[in-house]
């Protein structure tokens, strides 16, 4: 269980953002999500529990560059706190690469990395935790920079989420992390690679959180060229302080930044992705929470998928949210069973080019023909009237051309990605699934063919393959491009 714990930790935390105006910014090609330039979208993802030399659960992070055949992992990057120019040193448990967040910081048009190390120890301040900002270049990442935590005595696990986006519309990338305590802070840009950013702005919660900031995403959900911030966060279900009670919010981005004195409440989740599914021009929110079907209590059924519907004056919440999903909802393959857990990832692109983004939903504890927690994931087309009743799809390991082989506690379905790869235009799919191999941890990578995701040129790949040993690591965890 407590593997479990820590895998759930590593993966639930990381909701999965589609580029939209003011939520990424482009490197030469025009694309996000490139770090190197050259025209193909990057995927990067992390082995947070991962050995580094001797140091136990130390981290690491890697790139994956695009090409026209999809992802090589020959094409790669891997970068550690003992990687040259990176800040810091691999110590036990620091976790780097506990989570993520892509824009051009630095505003010289290659995509950069932030990395939260959320378990390091700094100074005296056990788990005060660091973010790093790796930085793009024509050869991909190399270097990096420390951000400055604005309010080390405030809190702990600095950098334990992250986004990025341009909140206040003057062009710059901004950076957006959550900790343990009751709010967040957004870091203004432009940022240097001296360590020098813009002003830092604090983002209250409406209501105390009781273990902090579960889940961060940056999007435009109101179509003004600035990005919208969601968070998500557990409040106690009893006066008397027990049960967890899953909230999130809405904070609207403005030419002064994040307006927090009109937070917009949403359903809770522990995952979150923002993408246009309806394709009118505005983001919608998808909220995964593994723990709930019913209500937002932890520990119900087999966890819901709450799609909130992006318009001109932002997320439309209220009583009628445009899909409230589970695996008994129609059209939506499989059946709602206790401890599936529906929705512990989610990702919205384009897979057909119709201009309609798909939702991809992460059923991480699926047991699939008798094998346990093997895990599996959904894809659901969008329309014009939002997600589609039909023409979804289940894909896992025990799919006919996805590559390995469906075990028990693979956990497939970890991280969902939608991400466009191959420079045609059109999203292709990545999944993690964390837990391979007692932990290890694997990344699958699937192209599409323009009309839909096919197992032609499929590839699956683990640490090995980065020349990083096959150890426990949760090796895939946060996928972002």
């Amino acid at each position: 269980m407590r593997k479990r714990t820590l895998l759930l930790a590593a993966t639930l935390t990381t909701g999965l953002l589609s580029a939209l105006p003011g939520s990424a910014f482009a490197a030469p090609s025009g694309l996000t999500g490139d770090f190197n330039g050259d025209g193909f979208g990057d995927i990067a993802f992390a082995a947070p529990y991962a050995k580094v030399g001797d140091q136990g659960m130390a981290g690491y992070v890697a790139v994956v560059y695009g090409s026209a055949t999809g992802l090589d992992p020959a094409n790669r990057t891997v970068i550690d706190q003992s990687s040259a120019g990176v800040p810091g040193t691999p110590e036990a448990e620091d976790t780097f690469g506990s989570a993520l967040a892509i824009a051009d910081f630095d505003g010289d048009g290659y995509a950069d990395l932030a990395v939260g190390a959320s378990g390091e120890d700094v100074d005296s301040d056990i788990d005060g935790g660091t973010v790093a900002i790796l930085w793009g270049g024509a050869s991909g990442l190399a270097g990096g920079t420390t951000v400055k935590d604005p309010a080390a005595s405030a809190h702990d696990e600095w950098g334990r989420v992250l986004t990025a986006g341009d909140f206040d519309g003057d062009g710059a990338a901004d950076l957006a992390s959550g900790t343990t305590a009751s709010h967040a802070y957004v870091v203004r840009g432009g940022f240097t690679r001296s360590g020098t950013t813009g002003s830092a702005q604090r983002i209250g919660l409406p209501q105390t959180a009781k273990y902090g900031i579960d889940a961060i995403k940056a999007g435009d959900t109101n179509g003004d060229k600035k990005a919208d911030l969601v968070l998500t966060y557990r409040t106690a279900l009893n006066e008397d302080g027990s049960g967890d009670w899953s909230k999130g919010v809405a904070y609207l981005g403005t030419s002064g930044g994040l307006e927090t004195s009109v937070p917009r409440g949403l359903n809770g989740g522990t995952t979150i992705a923002i993408g246009d599914i309806d394709g009118d021009g505005y983001g919608e929110i998808a909220l995964g929470n593994v723990f709930s079907t019913e209500d937002d209590h932890t520990g119900s059924l087999g966890g819901k998928v709450t799609v909130i519907r992006g318009s001109e004056g932002g997320p439309v919440n209220g009583d009628a949210p445009m899909a409230e999903l589970t695996q008994d909802s129609p059209g939506v393959p499989g059946a709602d069973e206790a401890g599936d857990g529906f929705g512990s990832a989610v990702s919205i692109g384009d897979i057909d080019g119709d201009g309609y983004g798909e939702l991809a939903v992460g059923v991480i504890f699926e047991d699939i023909d008798g094998i346990e927690d093997t895990g599996s994931t959904v894809l659901l087309k969008g329309s014009a009237a939002g997600v589609s009743p039909t023409g979804a799809r289940t894909l896992s390991q025990a799919s006919s051309g996805v590559p390995g082989t469906a075990e028990a506690m693979d956990y497939f379905g970890s991280d969902v990605l939608l991400k466009d790869v191959t420079g045609d235009g059109k999203a292709d799919y990545t999944v993690s699934a964390t837990f391979e191999g007692e932990g290890v941890g694997a990344v699958t990578a699937m192209l599409s063919d323009g009309t839909g995701i096919s197992p032609d040129g499929d590839r699956g790949f683990g640490p090995t393959a980065f020349d990083r040993p096959a150890t426990y690591g949760a090796f895939g965890a946060n996928l972002i491009g």
